[in-house]
């Protein structure tokens, strides 16, 4: 039967090993996340109210909702552009969520991913809070 200790050692290299990833200086969160670089100029969502870009900002909260235990229901997506990045695009949304007390506060996010497609794992780059409405 193996000691405490060494079956903590391998908990502990683990522990370790975020916590050096996590501090690393990186040159971007996308390059923190995997995400492939930008190769174009970011454009204007024209058609925001298209269920796809819906379903990208519930990814958004979702994803946020399982990392940090923040649930937030999507109200509206505002407005949002668009970027090629490698196989897929970056899609940098403005959304109005609402908590679980109803207070609904401004949100942007950037999500990348490659759309109909399993092959590729979707990313959320960045989410963060503006504003309250």
């Amino acid at each position: 039967m193996r000691s405490m200790a060494a079956m903590l050692v391998p908990i502990f290299l683990m522990l370790s090993t975020m916590v050096l990833i996590t501090s690393a200086p990186v040159a971007s969160a996308a390059a923190a996340t995997g995400v492939p670089p930008a190769s174009a100029p970011w454009v204007p969502i024209t058609n925001i109210n298209d269920f796809f870009y819906r379903q990208v900002a519930n990814f958004s909260l979702l994803i946020r909702a399982l990392v940090f235990r923040e649930y937030l229901d999507l109200v509206q997506v505002v407005s949002g552009s668009v970027q090629a990045a490698g196989a897929g695009n970056n899609y940098s949304l403005q959304l109005w969520a609402a908590d679980r007390n109803g207070a609904v506060g401004v949100y942007r996010t950037v999500v990348w991913g490659v759309p109909r497609s399993r092959d590729w794992t979707w990313k959320v780059v960045s989410f963060q809070r503006v504003a309250e409405t």
